[in-house]
């Protein structure tokens, strides 16, 4: 039998016990509820983070090509310029000596009409083959090439600088380096996991903790009752209570485990927060970044897209004029070496002029003899036998012999001109011989 003194004995064990056990169900609760927040804070950013991350990837490296694209397209234009600058500097210096090959050529030959007339003392200015072509057309193609490079050149350096002031711009940008994670469901369901391990242990926690509660209040009943009755409690009942009191240091040191073993639980669950918080952190800062950088070359592409149009309609354009101004300094090149080629062939039409009077001459000369011989051999007949024949018997014997002429056609007076003047002079003379006999034989 156990007295009310001894069985009052287990009260204090029993009540420190259920009240540490409170304490130790109390911060797992805590524990548990903060492994709670911190899964479902991770949960919310999840998607958000494996987006960023995700996102951040495709436009870095987006970024990073525009940026290389706006570094090309700067040395592009400015290649662009340079070269159609060297191209029209070097067509200018030939123009210029084309044009002074023209000037020093002079035109001698009085077969080459000249532009120029005589001033009032008698004096003509030189006559070079530079007096034969279009200087206005010249001044207009370069004025052409001349506008269209300084416009050229004026939107390449306005945007050139546009170019530097955004490449400025990106390179001010600091780009957060984020760590390259993988983000996946499997390890937050692996974080969830470990939130529903702590919730396992804190329901035996908490029920350990009822246990101990239901035996203080069991306790505290029977000392109630052997207050009120006076008696004693049986050995067996005695030995249930103080059994179960001699256990409770075995499982409050239990529940204590347990509690550290929730809490490792918590502190692996909020540290894996943390991560996901910095990562978060890190990987939005970079997507921010990213976003200022992407403005910049959006500003860019607003600010040039204008200008680089009419940057490719005026390289088209200075381009053809370029070919022009060219096709010109050819032109001119072929010409002088032309007017070789015309000397050598007025020379050859000299030489060929100067066969065909030889041979005009001589035909001449023969017709003239002939004809002299048969004026002669006419005159003789009549003078025999004129006398004695009736006019009416043969009327045509009394007619002048047939009298043949050669006669130039076509270019014949610029012939004459270029003939030599001995031969022009012997032509003269025939000339005004036969004239002179055609007159004696019309009087006759």
């Amino acid at each position: 039998m156990a007295s009310l003194e001894i069985v009052a004995r287990l009260s204090e064990p029993s009540i420190q016990g259920a009240q540490r056990a409170r304490e130790l169900a109390k911060k797992a609760n805590e524990s548990l509820e903060q492994s709670r927040q911190d899964h479902e804070k991770i949960c919310e950013m999840h998607p958000k983070l494996a987006f960023l991350i995700s996102e951040n990837q495709a436009q870095s490296e987006v970024c990073r090509r525009l940026e290389d694209g706006l570094k090309r397209h700067q040395k592009d234009v400015d290649m662009v310029v340079e070269t159609k600058g060297r191209q029209a500097e070097e067509l200018q210096r030939e123009m210029a000596m084309v044009i002074e090959l023209l000037k020093s050529r002079e035109v001698v030959e009085r077969e080459f009409r000249s532009p120029h007339v005589a001033d009032d003392n008698g004096a003509v200015p030189k006559h070079t083959l530079y007096d034969h072509i279009d200087q206005d057309a010249v001044d207009v193609l370069e004025r052409s090439v001349v506008e269209c490079l300084g416009e050229l050149r004026s939107i390449g350096e306005t945007d050139g600088k546009l170019c530097r002031e955004t490449l400025g711009k990106i390179a001010n940008v600091e780009l957060p380096m984020a760590e390259d994670i993988s983000v996946t469901w499997d390890g937050v369901h692996g974080i969830g996991a470990l939130v529903a391990e702590s919730q396992s242990v804190v329901d035996e926690i908490m029920q350990d903790s009822q246990s101990m509660d239901h035996h203080c209040d069991q306790l505290r009943g029977t000392i109630r009752e052997l207050e009120a009755e006076g008696g004693v409690l049986s050995t067996d009942d005695y030995n249930v209570l103080l059994r179960d009191t001699s256990e409770i240091p075995a499982i409050v040191d239990d529940m204590q485990e347990a509690l550290e073993s929730i809490q490792r639980r918590t502190e692996e669950t909020h540290v894996r927060y943390l991560q996901y918080s910095a990562f978060y952190s890190d990987n939005r800062r970079r997507f921010e970044a990213i976003t200022q950088i992407s403005q910049a070359i959006d500003s860019y592409v607003s600010l040039a897209a204008s200008p680089q149009t009419q940057f490719g309609l005026l390289s088209v354009q200075l381009e053809r004029s370029l070919e022009d101004t060219w096709g010109l300094v050819s032109w001119y090149r072929n010409f002088h070496s032309s007017y070789d080629g015309l000397i050598a062939e007025v020379q050859r039409r000299r030489q060929m002029q100067g066969r065909l009077y030889a041979v005009v001459e001589d035909m001449r000369s023969q017709l003239d003899n002939m004809y002299m011989e048969e004026v002669r051999e006419r005159a003789g007949f009549v003078d025999r036998f004129g006398m004695f024949l009736p006019s009416d018997l043969c009327p045509f014997i009394q007619d002048p012999p047939v009298q043949f002429t050669v006669e130039e056609v076509g270019d014949g007076e610029r012939l004459a001109s270029v003939m030599s003047h001995e031969t022009a002079t012997r032509h003269s003379k025939k000339s005004a011989d036969d004239n002179e006999q055609q007159e004696n034989k019309s009087f006759a």
